[in-house]
């Protein structure tokens, strides 16, 4: 029953999306609808909101201070054809502050002690804290280097879109690390038909990344990490919007495929990214519909998302099961006007056999059903269990807030607040595991996750006090077990942050942050990352990082 609904889906999804493209297809919506104006019935369609994120946008999270990015411009008339060029560069020195250990002796019962010829003090590049992207105890607080080239030629109709990438820079590799030259990572079509006033029809044709739960207004939020689900892989992206009054209805569609997969020849290492030969050849479908209001110089977005990503492929082996991930989510987007922005989600994931699904899909961050597994669900769990995810975020300037009714543009001092909050909680038939780097016997080698809770939140305040300078400072608390402390963890995290105007886009951020640590609070360490809970995590980072966007 569940592979003749899988095949139905898919056939219903392609046909249907065959149907549209035939056409209209378009180009990226800037944002996640910003308010514009207020439509009626005279004006049509104004308000033109999005419940994914641009695929051109930088996947990387927030900047301190709210600043918000606009990436390319769209030719105004069908007859004008225009190249564009933007990006986004982030490039950190990072420095973490630790004390030696002494060799055999554990770490939280025992004093470390250098020895001869050693300083008690030592520098880790990159620093060795609680930080990996794809686990719950990512915060985002590291920046990490970071760079995305888009390119795009076409006019008010058809552009073509080219994305190069990467998250290292080669000159300051210890070792040349393939996998994080990711060169051409989107490359696809946007056409925008001219349908009128009423109707707005969008679609995406190629190889292209979507995010759906984007914490941010123009980016992926303070946690840099999509509270339903990333998508990406190579297919269409149909998205239809209509107006009536005050009120904008959008329904979007989406199928996804790949273009290779990892073969049982392949030997996985750090130059393929760990290839995983057993997830087989995957598909995502998507479907999602959202309602908007808008009234003077406000809105807001409700969205419904319903994501399937399967595994059908005997190519990963005759005895391995089909696996699924479904993803039912609902999300809601305020932009208040002087009242600053608000974003909040629920979703929740379903997973069935999930160890052959790709990559094709990320869930908080994580790389498919193996993904799901090593940091939710537990290794012994197959890819089955379920989890429920909650967050929000909330932005607010206090200069935009205090200068009403006179308009504020951010040429002058401003205080920028963040709120931002995350929480999860997994069902999972692996009762309990055992880390893999200690003593199994051991009291604390069991690593638990079924029923486990995790939550964290934190805040952001910026002062921009010159048109040159500005302070930031951030707290964040994350707890992996809520039931258990001594994993937990905070962070505090003062800046300085050097730019040359009040609007410029560009940074120069000088940040010191220190760790609370737990007696267990646990780090991911070699190749492929694995947790280790006797490796000391550092208490302190000094980073001197560069920005810059145009």
């Amino acid at each position: 029953m569940d592979d003749r609904f899988n095949i139905r889906a898919f056939r219903a999804l392609v046909i249907m999306a065959t149907a549209v493209a035939t056409l209209a297809s378009v180009g990226p919506a800037y944002g996640q609808g910003a308010v514009t104006a207020t439509p009626d019935a005279s004006q049509g369609l104004r308000f033109d909101p999005s419940l994914s994120l641009d695929p051109t946008l930088p996947q990387v999270g927030a900047m301190p201070g709210g600043l918000t990015p606009a990436f390319g411009q769209r030719s105004l008339s069908e007859g004008e054809w225009r190249f564009d060029f933007h990006g986004y560069i982030l490039a950190p020195l990072n420095a973490g502050i630790n004390s030696r250990p002494n060799p055999g002796f554990n770490y939280y019962r025992n004093q470390p002690q250098p020895q001869p010829g050693q300083s008690k003090t030592v520098l880790h590049a990159p620093p060795v804290v609680p930080d990996d992207l794809e686990t719950f105890s990512h915060t985002g607080v590291v920046p990490t280097t970071y760079v995305q080239l888009n390119f795009s030629e076409g006019n008010s109709v058809v552009t073509g879109n080219v994305s190069i990438l990467a998250k290292q820079a080669s000159v300051s590799e210890g070792f040349l690390e393939p996998a994080q030259q990711l060169g051409i990572t989107d490359v696809f079509f946007s056409v925008l038909p001219p349908l009128g006033d009423r109707v707005h029809m969008q679609a995406l044709l190629g190889a292209f990344t979507l995010r759906y739960g984007t914490a941010g207004e123009y980016d992926e939020g303070r946690y840099g990490t999509p509270l339903i689900a990333r998508i990406s892989g190579v297919g269409e992206h149909v998205a239809l919007k209509t107006g009536w009054r005050k009120f904008t209805f959008v329904l979007e569609e989406g199928v996804h495929g790949q273009t290779n997969a990892a073969s049982s020849s392949i030997t996985p290492d750090v130059s393929n990214n760990f290839a995983d030969a057993g997830s087989g050849g995957s598909f995502v479908a998507h479907v999602h519909a959202g309602v908007g209001y808008t009234y003077g110089g406000t809105g807001g977005m409700m969205g419904l998302h319903f994501l399937r990503a399967f595994s059908q492929d005997d190519r990963n082996g005759t005895s391995s099961p089909d696996g699924r991930i479904d993803v039912y989510a609902w999300d809601l987007r305020l932009n208040m006007g002087r009242f600053g922005h608000f974003y909040g989600a629920t979703s929740y994931v379903d997973a069935l056999q999930a160890r052959s699904v790709s990559r094709i899909i990320s869930v908080l961050n994580t790389q498919g059903g193996k993904g799901l597994m090593d940091n939710y669900l537990g290794p012994q769990s197959g890819g089955t269990g379920q989890l429920l995810i909650w967050g929000g975020q909330y932005d607010l300037s206090i200069g935009r807030l205090v200068s009403y009714p006179v308009p504020f543009s951010g040429d002058g001092p401003d205080l920028f607040v963040s709120l931002f909050c995350m929480g999860t909680h997994a069902w999972s038939t692996d009762k309990w595991s055992t880390y893999q780097s200690i003593d199994p016997n051991s009291q604390d080698s069991r690593l638990k996750f079924d029923k486990v809770m995790k939550m964290k939140f934190g805040i952001e305040a910026t002062y921009s006090m010159l048109s040159w300078l500005a302070a930031s400072v951030r707290f964040d608390r994350v707890d992996p077990n809520l039931d258990d402390t001594r994993y937990s963890f905070s962070v505090l995290s003062p800046k300085i942050i050097f730019h040359t105007g009040w609007q410029s886009t560009d940074q120069l951020v000088l940040q010191y942050s220190h760790w609370f640590n737990g007696p267990l609070t646990t780090v991911r360490v070699r190749e492929p990352p694995v947790e280790d809970v006797t490796v000391v995590p550092d208490g302190d980072m000094v980073s001197l990082s560069a920005r810059m966007w145009w």
